[in-house]
């Protein structure tokens, strides 16, 4: 393989991301072999790893990075959606990384254990917060159905459930910004995750 294939294959390991992002990590790479010259082209590639290597390692940096650049951002909606396209991004590249069967079967089992732990506490905390909400509204009803036979019981009822239903709408922005926080922390697992995976392949294991 010489500098021209392995950039190509490097190319088409990419098309996952950004056009942008492409041609700056292609020109990255080839100002790489430029510095190091004509004659250790084969060092290079050598010292780089295959293509796919290389690819799963950009593909999970620009992950990281774009997680940092929307982690403050003010749209819920933006911000979730390149969340989970950030994960995505880091599954794809533990996948696509050249790791043998027995580390290519842990990371999958881990990434999908993981999953299921944080969708099954993301459902617990919304299952509640909708429950304490609902809640408010089913004792306000019934102040409301009682309230010509026993107006005090019935006030009491209606002042719970206001006091409920104004709880349940203000954990709502609490709770979205917690499950933005959870998915957040993911990522950043995730990528942690890779890196390992990627560190025990150089290291021989």
């Amino acid at each position: 393989m010489n500098r021209a294939s392995y950039l190509k294959k490097l190319r088409g390991k990419l098309q996952r991301l950004p056009a942008h992002e492409i041609d700056a990590a292609l020109a990255y790479y080839e100002e790489y072999f430029d510095e190091a010259g004509e004659e250790n082209e084969q060092r290079v590639i050598q010292q780089l790893g295959s293509p796919s290597h290389v690819a799963s390692q950009i593909m999970a940096d620009y992950a990281l990075k774009d997680l940092e650049a929307t982690s403050n951002s003010n749209s819920t909606s933006t911000s979730t959606k390149k969340n989970m396209s950030a994960i995505w991004l880091i599954i794809l590249a533990i996948i696509s990384a050249p790791l043998s069967l027995p580390l290519l079967v842990v990371a999958i089992a881990l990434i999908f254990s993981f999953g299921a732990v944080i969708f099954s506490v993301i459902i617990a905390i919304i299952a509640t917060v909708l429950g304490i909400f609902f809640g408010g509204i089913a004792a306000l009803i019934s102040g409301f159905f009682i309230l010509t036979q026993d107006w005090p019981t019935a006030l009491l009822f209606m002042g719970v459930g206001f006091i409920v239903t104004g709880l349940g709408i203000l954990l709502f922005p609490i709770v979205t910004r917690l499950i933005k926080t959870i998915v957040v922390v993911c990522v950043e697992a995730l990528g942690k995750l890779f890196h390992k995976i990627t560190k025990k392949r150089k290291e021989g294991y």
